[in-house]
């Protein structure tokens, strides 16, 4: 790549953001650094804001990892704007690795919205989402939310399972697992994992991975029993790497590794070198949050050695090196509290454990809080972050409140839902037993109303075809034939008005009662009188009703007929008072002598059909006010 760049004169930006990325593998800083620049100005003059957005990328993303994050920053907010309108998998590889920064800078709020937007612009890509739930962890073990880490971390295994270029993913994520472990005290998995990790690693060349891999996994080692050795030899592999790999932001957590583990040896000498070698490059380099610990590593070691004075030095300094945090605060009074014993000084030894105590207060205080922002907020010194952190405390707040109202939601729906699923089972069996109880009533119907007759005109055509009767005879009984079918016919087309729905008005009551009554009183002696007033009449009668109010007034009708042979003049009236519909027939016959009983089988009939649709059916000579004769009232209700 760098003779074909060297050959094209001016060389292209694309060749040599290429050679550029080719540098990052074995992370040559002057490599990537040098030619990616070379790449950002020839794409400015080739007016290619694209490439050049890759190039700046490229430089961020460097810096990023060798632990330069605020030096990255810039660079990779300048990206994102040559990006603009770039392939969405361009941008979502820009925001990742943005949002990378802002974790390492203390800002997960809003590296975890980076991410979400790098999901959404490249949902298919299944490395990046690899790469990003990867980085989510990151941020989870960062906040010491391990198990929510460890769920991360493994979903990120899952995606990049069978990806041409899913090594290095997996290798990362595999390396952040057996550190999590590692900080659970969980030191075989922990080392298992590290192992899976690091051999992913050496198969795609990350010599930057191997170098952190192999601090881990002497941490890890040191955790075991017998295994002092084998973790002082993978310390002083990662020194190696990182020095052949130009990686300075390693070699002082290397150099920190070997002090500790040489004092495990015993070889005191080799321990104070590596730990003051530490110390004075982490304050070379003004590595806020890494400073403090080395210090307090050098202090403690130096009080074991009786130098105090020396220990209460580093203690000192260590107590205001910027980052610090609460327990090496409390590492410090200590190792001051023990330097004033030794000297005599109890006044200050006392002093010192009073602000030791003070500061193991307020650590028992933090570690009470269940949130944590809150314990996150705890290690910040500047506002503007603590900020952040209530920010996102407020989000996480809210997405759990929709959460819970989803779910209630969800669970009224599905109440809902197994609600009217019951309704409509019960509906269902309502209608089924309806249906039931109609068919049943239609057959009672049919075998009371048409079955005698039909059986009647079968014996009579039985007789006539056995030819047991004389011609004269014959007529006569054909005639009944007749008389008897004309009367099924009737009576049939009675029952099927009496299911008809299209006959449940009070119009069609009225007609029927009519020309039943005109057909069957009005060719005699006696004057019929109709009364109805159809406006304070309901217009529809449920089925029930009518057919109860039609068969009563038919049998009324027949008792007049029957019983009342010297009656002149019949009244019908069909009346509303309040819910109720009352139904009066009577005559003016004079009452007999001797009345027939008032128990006959009509009457029942009529007080049962009433009773069947719950209402009262009074009759009998006399029943109806104003009318001596025989007479009969109904009262039924409306609905």
């Amino acid at each position: 790549m760098r003779a074909v760049v060297s050959a094209t004169r001016p060389p292209a930006a694309a060749a040599l953001l290429r050679v550029a990325q080719a540098y990052l593998a074995p992370f040559d800083s002057a490599g990537v650094v040098g030619y990616a620049r070379a790449a950002e100005r020839a794409a400015r003059r080739a007016r290619q804001p694209h490439v050049a957005g890759q190039a700046l990328d490229l430089q961020g993303d460097y810096y990023r990892q060798a632990g330069r994050p605020a030096l990255a920053l810039p660079l990779l907010q300048r990206a994102g704007q040559q990006l603009i309108g770039a392939p969405a998998q361009l941008q979502a590889e820009a925001r990742y690795h943005l949002g990378m920064a802002l974790g390492d800078l203390g800002q997960p709020g809003q590296a975890l919205v980076l991410y979400s937007e790098a999901g959404r612009l490249d949902p298919t890509n299944r490395e990046l989402q690899a790469q990003l739930l990867n980085s989510t962890g990151l941020i989870y073990a960062r906040q010491s939310r391990l198990d929510s880490a460890a769920a991360c971390f493994f979903r990120s295994l899952r995606r990049a399972e069978g990806l041409p270029a899913g090594i290095g993913p997996a290798a990362a994520t595999l390396g952040n697992l057996g550190r999590v472990y590692l900080r659970q005290g969980r030191w075989r998995e922990s080392a298992r994992y590290l192992r899976r990790g690091m051999a992913l690693e050496a198969a795609d060349l990350d010599t930057m991975g191997l170098a952190s891999s192999w601090q881990f996994l002497g941490e890890a080692l040191l955790g075991q029993p017998d295994s002092l050795a084998a973790a002082l030899a993978c310390f002083r592999r990662s020194e190696r790497l990182a020095r052949r790999s130009h990686l300075a932001n390693y070699l002082p957590a290397a150099w920190l590794l070997l002090g500790k583990a040489y004092e495990q040896r015993g070889q005191l000498d080799s321990a104070q070198h590596y730990l003051t070698r530490a110390v004075a490059a982490q304050q070379a380099r003004g590595a806020a949050g890494t400073l403090a610990p080395a210090l307090m590593a050098l202090a403690e070691f130096r009080g074991r050695r009786g130098q105090w004075p020396a220990a209460e030095q580093a203690a000192r300094r260590a107590e205001v090196a910027p980052g610090t945090t609460l327990p090496l605060r409390a590492q410090g009074w200590e190792v001051r509290r023990r330097a004033a014993l030794a000297r005599h000084d109890y006044a200050a030894a006392y002093a010192a454990l009073v602000r030791q105590q003070a500061v193991l207060d307020s650590m028992r205080a933090r570690d009470n809080q269940q949130l944590t922002e809150l314990m996150r907020a705890a290690y910040e010194t500047d506002e503007a972050e603590a900020q952040v952190s209530a920010l996102r405390h407020e989000g996480e707040l809210l997405r759990l409140r929709q959460q819970r109202l989803l779910l209630v939601l969800v669970l009224g729906a599905v109440l809902l839902l197994a609600g009217a699923g019951l309704l409509l089972s019960a509906y269902r069996r309502r209608q089924l037993r309806q249906e039931l109880a109609l068919r049943t009533r239609l057959s009672a119907d049919l075998h009371d109303e048409v079955g005698g007759l039909l059986t009647q005109i079968s014996m009579q055509t039985n007789l006539l075809g056995a030819g047991l009767y004389s011609p004269d005879e014959q007529q006569v009984q054909l005639q009944e034939v007749a008389t008897a079918s004309r009367a099924a016919a009737a009576q049939l087309q009675d029952v099927v008005w009496g299911y008809d729905a299209h006959n449940d008005t009070t119009n069609s009551l009225l007609d029927r009662m009519r020309d039943y009554a005109y057909e069957l009183l009005g060719s005699g002696e006696r004057t019929l009188f109709f009364t109805a007033d159809t406006a304070q009449l309901p217009p529809q009668l449920p089925m029930e009703t009518r057919r109860a109010l039609y068969l009563i007034f038919k049998e009324a009708l027949h008792n007049v007929a029957k019983h009342a042979p010297a009656a002149q003049q019949v009244s019908v009236a069909l009346a509303a008072a309040e819910a109720e519909l009352v139904l009066t027939v009577a005559d003016d016959a004079p009452a007999p002598v001797r009345a027939p009983r008032a128990s006959g089988h009509g009457l029942r009939n009529m007080a049962a059909r009433a009773e069947a649709v719950g209402g009262s059916c009074v009759s009998g000579y006399g029943a109806v006010p104003g009318h001596p004769g025989w007479g009969v009232q109904v009262q039924v209700p409306v609905h």
